[in-house]
Order: structure tokens, then C-alpha cells, then sequence
């Protein structure tokens, strides 16, 4: 049906019934907006084979979407072996683009957590509340991409005195290809927004017109100035000194930090390259494919129907018509993608923040992968937070649980990785008849020394939602919910640490209660093995778990700060006296 209010995101859960998930069916725009509902599996395939939704983010998380409904679909039609159902479905799903790597990846992290489930309608539950956590991982992630790319616009508007930034982006890497706030466009957003004068050059992108009809509809809506060019001027912008960067999407990107894009980007990658305007790649860590190596050589190409290149679509007498451009006869090629060298790249933009574009430089956001060579898990915001800023914290409330955070920082419990990144972090609960609990807020790991404005209280939590809820002047960080499980377990526990220690960590290591590898941390799963962990385990007792698929991750608590410490550092040998006393 024709939907006239224009929805603020492009796929989303029907409001009257969660059966139903709505899409904007892209191929009409700009001249006309269809939401699209989509309740079978052959619906959802429909969609990403068709380019109805478009766009590597997207295309997982509709993708992840699939996989829930094909959940339902099994129930539905009384199936006898449901596994087998969904295998099939994600088979089916897999064949629809080659290209996009957050489909595979949608796909198969969906598959992984639903499969070994028995019960069918745990199955459904567990395929709901994934799918729309990767659906609000993908908001996220990409306002994260927003703000680490605005740097780089504030750089270039400082350098012209605050003249306008004209910027040069290929097909739609918008809130259109994700959820919201988009990729390459999620900085001109977020610049827009903070005032910055921007101006943006708009690639018609053919065959499919993405830019002309999809980006452009985007900016218009949003009265970011912008022009639409035909492909083959960029150069001659350049040339003239009218582009100051160039900011680009990707639908998979290779360990080396080559990127595959729209066909044409390379292109404009060597345009910006000769003339000296810096080239960025902005995507979400699903778009990276850690097995490929060499992305010229590895990464497939889709080759789509010759009919896109031979054919135009666009409004004529108030209809959307297609037009044949080609002579009859003529054959065409249609390669959807090319692949830009990563020498060509002058930076990487990730929701970990901006880096060169090789390997060395995904692993200094990645840097889990050099001792796994697998994608790390938990450094993808997997939450929702729901915050209410408020003044800081008096230190009066915060002297114990400060002294020992402090501590913990100094023997190297809690801080933070070369590449920047923090880790650990403590809580204590304010009242033990109620789950609310005082915790050190997010990215915090890094600073040698805490005050005030650097906690956070967390008032309410769902996990099956996988949200919290805080008040304080800093937000509550994805861990939150790791000490939220914890303190729902026994209204006796006081306090929660969670440290990194390589060498601790693999000592203890199914020595003492562990989670189960493949639990991804930060996730109503984990919830759910910390439970057993309770139920199965001594865990209760030893008042210690290490976390085997977040490595160096441990885990302590007790009825107070103090018990908590000295459980801790029995396991290292040693309990610091300075602090007896003071917690």
C-alpha cells in the first residue's frame, strides 16, 4: 500500500502485529513511497534478490529479519523437523546476493543461536529478540560511524574558516542501505546537524540510479544542499577544486582493507587519488570478511540482469515507466560492484573510529583478532540504553567503590588496549531488595583515575530486551547487563568486578564455572548462561566465572565490595592491604 508520512527508518516491526515486518520497497522511490509487508520466507527473499531493500547493512538485518519469520512459518505449517526448515531458509536467503557480506553474517549468527534451542517457540522468542537487536546494533554502529567522520568534516571546515565542505559520495550508503543514520552519510548528518556548512555531490550511480533517486531523496528530505551530477563528472570536480573529500559506503570489505562498492567507485577512488582529495570507506565491523585476504582477488562480484543497464525507470506523465536506452539487439554487462585497493583508501571509517586502510590498521580496532583470528563479538554495542543526564554523583557516595576501582587500575585489572579501547569495570547495588545497582560508566577503562561525573545508576534493566535503563551523567555501558544477570540471581550479592587478565584467564578457565564459548557477551544469552551457570554450576559459592568467548574476561561479586576484592585476589595471590578497610 502507499504509505504518505514518510517512516523514520527503513524497515521496522509492525506496531498491531509482530508477525509482520515492514520495509520501504526502494524501487519506487523518489516518486512514490510503498511500505511493503513482509510475513513469509519467500517474501523476505523476494525483497533482497529484488533490491526492494538494498544496501549491506540493511540487507542483514533484513536478512536476520528472515530468519525469525521463517521461525514462525515452521510453526505455521506444523513443520516435523523445524532445524531442517531453517537451514533451508537460510540457504534460500543466501543465494539472493553474493556481494553484501552482513547477509552471510546476519544469517549464520541468527542460525547459530536459534539451532541448538529445543523448544520451537524458544526458537520463535529467541529469533525475535536477536533479529531486533541486530536491527538497533545497526542504529548504533552507525551513529558511532557519524561521529568519528564528523571529525574529519570539522578538520577540513576548520581549514576553510568555516566555508562550506563539499563532499563526494557514489550510489546510497544512507539511512535507506541500514536502519538509520546510514554510512557515508551518517557524517554529512551529523555535520548538518551541528551547524557546519555542508554541500554534497551526488553520483547518479548508474544503472540503478541509487544516488539519483535514493541519496538525493534522502538530503532533500533533510534540506542538506546538494547537487546530483552525472557519474563521469566527479573527476572534473576535482579537477577544479570543488570536492574537499570523498565519502563512500561498502558492501564487504577484506582483511588487507580492500572495499567493494558500487560499480564506479573505483573510479572515483583513482580521480581523488590523482588529485589529492582524500578517499574514505565508512562502514559498520559486519561489513568486514576477515577470511578474505586479497579483495581484488577473492571478494565475488555480482553480475545482475542486463535489462538494468539497458533499461531507465523514472516518472512520466505522472506514472513510473521504464524507457529502453540500448538498441534492441545490443547486448550488456551489468557488474554491480567493483573492488577500490586499499592504496587508493585514505582511511577506514568503522563504529571503533577512523584507521589506515590495511590490515595492521583494522587490527588496531580489532585487536582481539590477532590472537583468534576470529571477529571479535564483544566489541559490537549490542544494547539499548535508555539515559537520563543528571549533576555528578557526590564522591561521598563513592568513596569505597572508588578506591577499589582506582586500585584496580593500577595492577592493570581494569584499563585499557594500545588501540584505545577500555575494559572492565565495577557496580555495587543500592538497595538489596531492589536490582538497582551504582556502576562505573561507559569508556571509563582508559582514565587512571575516576570522579563523580564517571558513574552511572542503573534503575531498571530487561533483559530479554537487552536495555537498561540508568540516570547519571554518564551512560551505563553493554557490561551493565552482565552485572544486571548477576544481581537478579541472589538478593545477597553486593557487588559486581569484571577484569581482563590474559594470563588469569586462561588458568582458571574451565577450572572454575565458564560460560560456554560460543555465548556472545553483552546478550540476553548470556543472561540466560549465567543462569545456568547458577542453576549447574557452583558458581554461587565460588563467587567467580570466567568468560570463554570473551577472552581475558572475568568476573567476580559477593555480599560486599570488600568480599568481592578478596575473591579476586585470591586467584592472583595477593590482596592489597592499602584498600582493607577503605571498601
Amino acid at each position: 500500500m502507499e504509505n504518505k508520512p514518510s517512516p523514520s527508518q527503513s524497515i521496522w516491526i509492525n506496531a498491531k502485529d509482530h508477525r509482520i515486518i515492514q520495509i520501504i520497497d526502494q524501487r519506487y522511490l523518489p516518486h512514490r513511497l510503498i511500505i511493503e509487508n513482509l510475513a513469509t520466507i519467500d517474501a523476505v527473499e523476494k525483497a533482497i534478490r529484488d533490491m526492494h531493500v538494498r544496501g549491506a547493512p540493511l540487507i542483514g538485518v533484513t536478512a536476520a529479519f528472515g530468519i525469525y519469520i521463517a521461525t514462525l512459518e515452521a510453526k505455521r505449517k506444523k513443520v516435523k523437523n523445524a532445524d531442517q526448515f531453517l537451514k533451508t531458509a537460510g540457504e534460500k536467503l543466501h543465494r539472493t546476493r553474493p556481494t553484501a557480506i552482513n547477509l552471510n553474517w546476519a544469517i549464520d549468527r541468527m542460525l547459530k543461536n536459534i539451532l541448538p534451542i529445543n523448544s520451537l517457540e524458544k526458537k520463535i522468542n529467541t529469533a525475535f529478540e536477536l533479529s531486533k537487536q541486530i536491527l538497533n546494533e545497526d542504529i548504533d554502529m552507525c551513529r558511532q560511524i557519524g561521529l568519528h567522520g564528523l571529525a574529519l568534516i570539522e578538520k577540513i571546515s576548520r581549514k576553510k574558516k568555516g566555508g562550506i565542505v563539499n563532499i563526494l559520495t557514489h550510489c546510497n550508503a544512507g539511512w535507506l542501505a541500514c536502519v538509520k543514520w546510514g554510512t557515508a552519510t551518517s557524517p554529512l548528518y551529523h555535520a548538518f546537524n551541528k551547524g557546519i556548512k555542508i554541500h554534497v555531490w551526488v553520483d547518479e550511480t548508474r544503472p540503478k540510479n541509487q544516488g539519483a533517486s535514493l541519496t538525493a531523496w534522502e538530503l532533500g528530505k533533510r534540506r542538506i544542499p546538494h547537487t546530483v551530477i552525472a557519474d563521469n563528472t566527479g573527476g572534473h570536480l576535482m579537477q577544479h577544486g570543488m570536492v574537499d573529500m570523498v565519502i563512500v559506503g561498502a558492501d564487504r570489505v577484506a582483511a588487507n582493507g580492500d572495499a567493494a562498492n558500487k560499480i564506479g567507485t573505483y573510479l572515483k577512488a583513482l580521480a581523488a587519488h590523482d588529485n589529492h582529495i582524500p578517499f574514505y570507506v565508512a562502514f559498520p565491523s559486519s561489513t568486514i570478511d576477515w577470511n578474505i585476504k586479497n579483495g581484488l582477488k577473492e571478494i565475488p562480484i555480482e553480475k545482475r540482469n542486463a535489462d538494468e543497464v539497458k533499461f531507465i525507470q523514472g516518472l512520466a506523465e505522472g506514472k513510473i515507466k521504464s524507457v529502453l536506452l540500448t538498441p534492441k539487439t545490443s547486448p550488456a554487462a551489468n557488474y554491480g560492484f567493483d573492488v577500490t585497493p586499499n592504496r587508493l583508501i585514505t582511511g577506514l571509517i568503522t563504529e571503533r573510529g577512523v584507521t589506515e586502510a590495511n590490515k595492521n590498521g583494522l587490527l588496531k580496532l580489532y585487536p582481539k583478532l590477532k590472537r583468534s583470528e576470529k571477529v571479535p563479538d564483544e566489541g559490537i554495542i549490542k544494547f539499548r540504553c535508555h539515559w537520563v543526564k543528571t549533576p555528578p554523583i557526590p564522591m561521598k557516595n563513592l568513596r569505597g567503590i572508588n578506591t577499589c576501582r582506582n586500585r584496580l587500575y593500577r595492577e592493570g585489572l581494569i584499563g585499557v588496549y594500545d588501540n584505545g579501547i577500555g575494559f572492565g569495570n565495577i557496580s555495587i547495588r543500592r538497595t538489596r531488595s531492589k536490582n538497582e545497582f551504582m556502576i562505573t560508566g561507559s569508556q571509563t577503562g582508559h582514565l587512571p583515575a575516576l570522579t563523580g561525573k564517571h558513574y552511572t545508576r542503573v534503575s531498571h534493566f530487561d533483559l530479554k530486551q537487552n536495555s537498561v535503563t540508568c540516570r547519571g551523567p554518564i551512560k551505563a555501558s553493554s557490561e551493565s547487563l552482565t552485572h544486571a544477570a548477576i544481581y537478579r540471581m541472589d538478593p545477597s550479592i553486593g557487588a559486581v568486578i569484571h577484569i581482563h587478565n590474559k594470563k588469569l584467564w586462561q588458568k582458571l578457565l574451565n577450572k572454575v564455572p565458564t560460560s560456554r564459548k560460543e555465548i556472545p557477551y553483552g546478550t540476553p544469552e548470556m543472561a540466560l548462561e549465567i543462569e545456568r551457570l547458577f542453576r549447574e554450576t557452583g558458581l554461587k559459592s565460588k563467587k567467580i566465572l570466567v568468560m570463554a568467548g570473551h577472552e581475558e574476561g572475568i568476573i567476580t561479586f559477593g555480599n560486599n565490595l570488600e568480599e568481592t576484592a578478596k575473591v579476586l585476589f585470591s586467584y592472583i595471590g595477593k590482596y592489597p592491604t592499602d584498600i582493607e578497610g577503605t571498601i
